[in-house]
């Protein structure tokens, strides 16, 4: 059993193979935040899990008396607590603009590729949703072209949020064609992947769905 009234250090309860988690261990390491990250499969949670995260998901943050769930209040609750390196603009419209950025990107890129890993989709849905994640991915290629991270001269919570992706695409059979109209974003992959905070927030099961 998970102690949690216990702890005296932050603790990040995570899957060491979902994305939703993974964008969390990226602002540890953005951030040099010193936390113990306890490996959980997000289909086995312990009662006490269960207690403090209503929806039954992972991750969740345990931060002294505070605790907290959903993956993109915990990157915005440790960009507030934790203020450097900014991973949200100081200015409130460009902030907004971020969190939209972050919202299309869940409601588009997330669910469909939640949908073909976790869903039960028969093989003719799971093609189609390919095929439209797949679209969505490579129609961004004018945007990564435009500015070296997502929207943004600045690495960003929104980059969190799309990196697990992009690293996760073998798992869901989508290859980026190494063309000139795509070369944007593979430069993006490339810069991305080669960041010391994303190479740190790799579990060794992440570790192991692509070598780069």
């Amino acid at each position: 059993m998970v102690s949690t009234n216990k702890r005296t250090s932050m603790t990040l309860f995570s899957d060491p193979v979902d994305h939703y988690c993974q964008r969390v261990r990226i602002v540890l390491e953005e951030k040099g935040i010193s936390a113990e990250v306890v490996d959980m499969s997000k289909n086995n949670l312990t009662e006490e899990i269960l207690e403090l995260s209503p929806y039954a998901t992972l991750p969740v943050l345990v931060d002294r008396d505070v605790c907290l769930y959903d993956s993109v209040t915990l990157m915005e609750y440790l960009d507030e607590r934790f203020p450097h390196p900014p991973l949200l603009p100081v200015y409130p419209v460009a902030r907004a603009n971020i969190r939209l950025y972050i919202k299309r990107i869940e409601s588009d890129w997330c669910t469909l590729f939640d949908q073909i890993v976790d869903g039960d989709l028969k093989d003719a849905a799971k093609k189609k949703a390919t095929k439209q994640l797949k679209s969505l991915i490579t129609g961004t290629a004018p945007i990564f072209k435009e500015k070296p991270f997502f929207m943004n001269d600045e690495f960003s919570l929104v980059d969190c949020c799309i990196a697990p992706i992009l690293w996760r695409l073998p798992l869901v059979d989508i290859e980026i064609p190494k063309d000139n109209k795509n070369r944007p974003i593979n430069e993006y992959m490339k810069s991305v992947f080669t960041r010391k905070s994303f190479i740190n927030s790799l579990t060794e099961l992440e570790k192991e769905i692509r070598s780069f």
